[in-house]
């Protein structure tokens, strides 16, 4: 299970901590409740849920911004690798014309051997 970042999850246990005092509190005094008191406490504990939930749709979307920036970050990586590779095998093309000519030769002989099959 993720876990919640310290700032919001204070936050959502603060929330709930102070639902669960409220439900107490009129727990304690149900038998004298009117149904206007009642719905009251509905409507409150429906603001408290949409607030919660508000909470958590920001924590996904954080988490889905910063799981972004990362993959951003390792496809950037690897493009500078490859970018690399690619100075680093120009570099020896030109340094040895003649021995990368056989390799490339060879590496053909063996996947046309391999594609025959």
């Amino acid at each position: 299970m993720a876990q919640i970042p310290s700032a919001s999850g204070n936050k959502v246990e603060s929330k709930a901590n102070d639902l669960a005092d409220r439900i107490e509190a009129k727990a304690d005094t149900v038998g004298g409740a009117t149904s206007e008191d009642i719905q009251a406490d509905l409507e409150a504990l429906r603001r408290d849920i949409a607030a919660l939930t508000q909470t958590m749709a920001s924590f996904g979307t954080s988490k889905i911004r910063q799981a972004g920036e990362t993959s951003q970050q390792y496809v950037d990586s690897a493009r500078e690798g490859i970018a690399n590779v690619e100075e680093d095998l120009e570099a020896y093309v030109h340094a040895r014309p003649f021995q990368s000519l056989a390799i490339a030769a060879g590496v053909g002989y063996v996947l046309a051997l391999l594609t025959r099959r």
